[in-house]
């Protein structure tokens, strides 16, 4: 569904209260009145199918150690606490595009640290896990990694048109807390022994619909 920019008089009024709920659900007043209209004339747009993933996200994760942190018309961020000195905070962003017929967007994690022993940690779990990733994933399914001052990023890969925004909800919201649970678990024992462990949470958490991602 591509877009144009078109010329359009409204009362203040009228502006003002788009304005109201635009900064209540996290948009622009375009993305706002967008949406106003799509709901109007019944037309599904692409940031309605989004905001139909987060909101289908965000109800699952109740039953998570993952907490939300915000989410707009484009990102979601969530966040969970890590078992290790001074009690620091994982965060997870995930991003979806809204015109990509290759990725469906972005997953990215990060922490705010500046604990060097830490950030050490962090970047071998990342390298475990784009391992396992690369190990378990079908044959011939490429995924784009970076690791890089503490922060992994994972391209997200487009899923079949069939998926519901629910479905699809549980999919992402399946893989943000495995990789949570199994960096929690790396980091109990963060050697040989705890990389063993990692990988069998990791086996006995991956399904085949975690694949399609």
């Amino acid at each position: 569904m591509g877009k144009s920019v078109y010329s359009i008089v409204l009362d203040d009024a009228v502006v003002e209260a788009v304005d109201l709920f635009a900064s209540g659900c996290g948009l622009s007043r375009s993305a706002a009145i967008n949406r106003i209209l799509a709901q109007h004339v019944q037309i599904s747009t692409k940031e309605q199918h989004i905001q139909q993933v987060f909101e289908a996200l965000e109800q699952l994760a109740g039953g998570t150690a993952l907490q939300r942190l915000s989410f707009s018309d484009a990102q979601m961020q969530m966040r969970s606490p890590l078992r290790y000195k001074y009690n620091p905070t994982v965060r997870y962003q995930i991003e979806l595009y809204h015109q990509n017929a290759k990725q469906l967007g972005m997953f990215r994690v990060g922490m705010r640290t500046q604990n060097q022993t830490l950030l050490q940690y962090l970047e071998q779990f990342y390298h475990l896990w784009m391992m396992l990733e690369r190990h378990y994933l079908p044959k011939g399914k490429q995924i784009g990694f970076e690791i890089e001052n503490g922060k992994f990023i994972r391209e997200l890969r487009t899923v079949p048109s069939s998926v519901s925004p629910k479905q699809l909800g549980e999919l992402l919201l399946g893989y943000t807390n495995l990789f949570d649970q199994c960096l929690k678990t790396f980091f109990e024992n963060p050697s040989r022994q705890g990389a063993a462990n990692t990988e069998h949470i990791y086996k006995n958490g991956l399904n085949p619909s975690l694949l399609t991602l």
